[in-house]
């Protein structure tokens, strides 16, 4: 579920997304994003949401001086949903060598069978030592996709330059569900710059958890992203 993987942002993603999902606030009155995204698979919070299947996402994001808002959506194929529709906004302080990040995501399924749809608060932090950049970010819902419990997903990831075109990055992450098994995540990958706006990024994704069968197994995406 959700935007592409926030590492992919982070290394591009992607999230993602991906999902994901928020950029830094621009110096420009009004800045107008977009991107378009197609992947091997649709790997959230290292589960896949597209039956290990390939998707296709896209986002437009719109900011003003810390404020951004954007949208995205994204196919799947899960519980008889097969598309997502992700919205997001919030404002970014620029700490002086940090930025921390408040926002909100919402997560919509067209033509789930059940009620599905659910809000996340977010708060993020990152900064960079030298070429390193370092972030951590918790999302915290009331009600986890329907389940009624609340949950806490909170991750921590890094990003290196090895050249000026190549970037390896990387992030590990806990989720945690009232009532429910909670599970770790983790993934590390190359970033490569094709072309200015356009980018290929190759991944690991794994868990410590059986919960979700073959979906929560190890496995490589590929995606490539162009941003205009």
């Amino acid at each position: 579920m959700k935007t592409i993987s926030a590492l992919l942002a982070l290394g591009a993603a992607f999230a993602l997304p991906t999902a994901a999902m928020a950029k830094e606030g621009d110096a420009s009155p009004v800045t107008v994003s977009f991107s378009l995204t197609g992947a091997t698979d649709y790997v959230w919070r290292g589960v896949s949401q597209s039956n290990e299947d390939p998707a296709v996402f896209a986002t437009a994001q719109v900011n003003y001086g810390g404020f951004y808002a954007g949208a995205g959506t994204e196919n799947v194929d899960f519980a008889g949903v097969k598309q997502e529709y992700d919205l997001w906004g919030g404002y970014v302080f620029d700490l002086g060598g940090a930025k921390l990040d408040l926002g909100v995501v919402r997560y919509g399924y067209v033509d789930a069978g059940a009620n599905i749809d659910t809000l996340e608060g977010k708060i993020g932090l990152s900064g960079t030592v030298g070429k390193l950049g370092l972030g951590a970010t918790a999302y915290h819902t009331g009600n986890y996709f329907g389940t009624s419990e609340p949950a806490t997903y909170v991750e921590a990831n890094a990003a290196y330059p090895l050249t000026d075109k190549l970037s390896a990055s990387g992030a590990f992450g806990h989720q945690q569900i009232d009532n429910l098994p909670d599970y770790n995540t983790w993934n590390l990958g190359l970033s490569y710059e094709v072309l200015k706006g356009a980018k290929v990024d190759v991944r690991y994704h794994d868990t410590d958890t059986n919960a979700f069968g073959t979906l929560g197994d190890s496995r490589v995406v590929g995606s490539f992203t162009v941003g205009f």
